[in-house]
């Protein structure tokens, strides 16, 4: 008995070459079940038929709901207002050419934001566009037909709650916008009520524009009561200055007339006077010199002036060896040496010189100060004659010429202030213009009611997909052809329809 031989195994069929779909990405070709997509996509539109009752009152019901709530929804109106600002640099620099002023000091849009949005100024918004007596008026239709549904009004709000509540909506419905480089200050408002969101911008506007004159005029007018008060008490200091120089003088001349009447000492005064008459005299002379001596070198600065022209002129039309050159240079020469005149006169002053500092000058080139004190009196500027050199009269002297520089001073300031203050005042109506004033809104910004009424339409279609395919999901049912195929891999022989 044979044995079969052992079987051996066949080799298996290599696997079929990999075809991708598209060389250029490399994509296998069973990526994407491109027969299950079609397939889900059939299956929802017949779904769509199936249940195109269903579909239609979802969309019915949807767009209902969205005019609904186009209705109920509170109306929001939009108004705004834009000014145009302008610096105020150049009235500042005529009034005081001195004074620098900075960029950043006359900003007219700063701190608008702020100053619309402070608590004070919401207030008297709310007072002028009597907001609190037209409370009941901006209740949202939501609120009126809860009220009559519910038969029950809401609870009565005392006016300093009502006025808190409106602070609260103005500032998260106030909208300000200030832009420094184009100087445009914009105010706008949403607001329930159109007539109310008019009144709103146009309040906030001008309480805008008194704020920034208040502010602007307020320093200046401040400034302006400063100085007027310090210019009283330095009048005053004048007035006691005056006083004390007058009682200084009188003690002078009583201590003066006194020493004059002894002998020795009536003497001694009198060469001292011989001595500063003759100074007075000396320095008088050296002055004179002095004039003498300038006009010379200004005439001979003059007259070198003109013979350098003529010389500059000369050498262009002749050669520099021409006679009329050579005359001319000599000239030049000449002119530029001092001459015997102002020799002479040079040391005529030197010696006046040497004279005044040996009789005890001390400085001749200091100027003689007048006393400025005709104004006060004749008797009084008679009296400071006679008593120069009294040291009590010189410290109310120095005291009552420094009050009056100070009074002087804070005069000159105040008539800058003022000056400042008048052309600003007239100024103000130049400095803001209205490049888009308040209009009364036609209709209201917010909510559109066409965008409602699409997105209900559009919502009820995808809703009305939606529940039709979930309907037949949720069933469990076999509705397709391609689901027993798919689900349990059986060919599909026939087809019947249920009529």
């Amino acid at each position: 008995m044979t044995t079969p031989a052992p079987r051996t195994p066949r080799p298996a069929a290599p696997p079929p070459p990999y075809v991708p779909e598209r060389e250029e990405t490399n994509a296998p070709a069973d990526l994407i079940d491109w027969g299950f997509l079609f397939d889900g996509l059939g299956f929802v539109r017949r779904a769509i038929f199936r249940h195109w009752f269903l579909g239609l009152c979802i969309i019915a019901v949807m767009s209902g709901l969205g005019s609904l709530a186009a209705k109920l929804m509170p109306r929001k109106y939009h108004v705004e207002t834009r000014m145009l600002t302008y610096r105020n640099l150049i009235i500042s620099s005529l009034v005081n050419p001195g004074r620098s002023i900075p960029v950043e000091a006359d900003q007219p849009t700063r701190a608008a934001w702020e100053m619309v949005l402070s608590r004070g100024n919401l207030k008297s918004v709310i007072k002028n566009a009597k907001l609190i007596e037209y409370w009941d008026h901006m209740r949202s239709p939501m609120s009126r037909m809860k009220e009559q549904l519910l038969k029950k009004a809401p609870p009565p709000m005392s006016d300093e709650d009502k006025e808190e509540a409106l602070i609260a909506m103005l500032e998260t419905s106030l909208n300000v916008m200030a832009e420094g480089g184009s100087g445009t200050v914009t105010i706008g408002v949403d607001w329930s009520d159109p007539q109310m969101a008019f009144n709103i911008v146009e309040a906030a506007a001008q309480n805008f524009l008194d704020m920034r004159h208040e502010s602007e005029m307020g320093a200046i007018s401040e400034s302006v009561n400063i100085l007027q008060g310090q210019v009283a008490n330095e009048a005053a200091n004048i007035k006691q200055a005056i006083n004390d120089l007058e009682r200084a003088v009188k003690q002078a001349d009583a201590r003066r007339k006194k020493k004059e009447a002894d002998p020795k000492q009536a003497s001694a005064r009198q060469a001292l006077l011989q001595t500063d008459h003759a100074l007075a005299q000396l320095k008088f002379l050296v002055q004179a010199k002095r004039r003498a001596i300038r006009d010379v070198e200004e005439f001979r600065g003059r007259r070198l002036t003109e013979l350098r022209a003529q010389l500059a002129e000369q050498r262009v039309v002749f050669s520099p060896q021409h006679p009329v050159i050579v005359d001319l240079e000599q000239r030049v020469a000449t002119m530029q040496a001092d001459s015997p005149q102002l020799t002479s006169l040079r040391s005529e002053e030197q010696s006046l010189i040497q004279e005044y500092l040996r009789m005890g000058g001390t400085d001749v080139d200091s100027a003689t100060e007048g006393t400025s004190l005709a104004g006060f009196g004749g008797p009084m500027a008679g009296a400071m004659l006679g008593t120069p050199d009294d040291p009590e009269v010189a410290v109310a002297t120095d005291r009552m010429r420094m009050v009056v520089m100070r009074h002087q001073e804070k005069l000159r300031r105040l008539d800058q202030a003022q000056t400042e203050l008048e052309i600003s005042k007239v100024s103000m109506k130049h400095r803001y213009s209205v490049l888009l004033p308040a209009l009364f809104p036609e209709k209201p910004s917010k909510p559109n009611p066409k965008l409602i009424a699409i997105a209900g339409v559009v919502g009820g279609v995808a809703l009305a997909v939606f529940a039709a395919v979930a309907l037949d999901i949720l069933r469990r049912r076999v509705l397709e052809r391609w689901q027993v195929e798919r689900l349990l891999k059986l060919p599909v022989l026939a087809e019947l329809e249920r009529r």
